[in-house]
């Protein structure tokens, strides 16, 4: 009976030792990805009211539309390299929502 208690004693710390440092890997993980890589990068001009940036925005939209649209401000997102993931998840279901042109 008591060598049965040791082998579970040792079974069940052999486990908690194996999770602990799975868990410390994944923090250490989580942690190297959160870092920058390398120096940030500046934008060589800040992007304020440029006409051809505009132009081009608003012929992707009527293209998208089928119908003329005017663009009325914009306003540029910088995101970070973690939310990559959920930019794709986004673009899918912004795809799966596409509307086709009339024929």
């Amino acid at each position: 009976m008591l060598k049965a208690l040791i082998v579970f004693v040792a079974a069940f710390a052999t486990v908690f030792v194996g999770m602990a440092i799975l868990t410390a890997v994944l923090f250490a993980l989580r942690h190297a990805a959160n870092r920058p890589a390398g120096r940030p990068v500046e934008p060589s001009e800040p992007v304020q009211d440029d006409e051809e940036l505009i132009a081009v925005l608003a012929a992707a939209a009527h293209t998208a539309l089928g119908k003329p649209v005017r663009v009325h401000r914009v306003h540029v997102h910088r995101q970070r390299a973690t939310e990559l993931w959920s930019r794709a998840g986004r673009m899918d279901i912004m795809v799966s929502h596409r509307v086709e042109p009339k024929r």
